[in-house]
């Protein structure tokens, strides 16, 4: 490899990294080009020519997360409640250890009907071949996940909260709190049980 491609993907490297800073402490709407380029030191006519627009830069974030960053814990999962906690699991593990990733996801999650299309859909696409998300599905079916919901839609609130709570934790510097403690949030994806059964 000559000298010129490794200065391209050094650079890229350098716009994907900010890239990751830049929307994981900021909103979709809010991020900006300009930031981006200050904080990989590179001109913003640069990251234009190589990604396009911000739209197209997010979207390569998300395919690269999608890639080499998203990695659920390989546990085996026999049920709704196994499920659950390997989304707990996976929401500690990100914080922990890669927190920006955390944080952009939880940032995506919440700002979710302002994510370019393409991005969603490619998070969407790669969520769905999770393992977890099988059991979402059968609850859903079963009738026991809200109706507002659908199967990706409960599993995403989840994780949101899951994210939320993760990432204060690492921030305040404290131990996690224990997995089961988490499930205080499951309700919010669940169908509320009538009175009286």
């Amino acid at each position: 490899m000559n000298k010129k491609e490794l200065q391209r993907q050094e650079s890229n490297k350098r716009i994907l990294d900010a890239a990751m800073i830049e929307f994981s402490k900021n909103n979709y709407q809010v991020a900006t080009l300009t930031n981006i380029a200050v904080r990989a030191d590179v001109s913003k006519g640069l990251v234009t020519l190589r990604f396009g627009s911000k739209a197209g830069l997010f979207l390569e974030l998300v395919k690269l997360i999608c890639e080499k960053e998203l990695i659920f814990p390989n546990t085996p999962i026999k049920n709704f409640n196994d499920a659950v906690i390997d989304v707990v699991a996976y929401s500690k593990y990100l914080a922990k250890e890669k927190i920006n990733v955390a944080k952009f996801l939880y940032r995506f999650f919440v700002c979710y009907e302002y994510i370019p299309e393409d991005s969603r859909e490619t998070l969407k696409e790669y969520v769905r071949t999770n393992k977890s998300l099988k059991y979402f599905e059968s609850e859903a079916k079963a009738g026991k996940i809200n109706k507002r919901f659908d199967a990706f839609g409960a599993l995403s609130l989840f994780m949101t909260n899951c994210l939320s709570l993760s990432i204060s934790t690492v921030n305040a510097g404290v131990d996690f709190i224990p997995d089961k403690d988490y499930l205080v949030m499951l309700p919010l994806v669940l169908e509320p049980k009538k009175k009286g059964k």
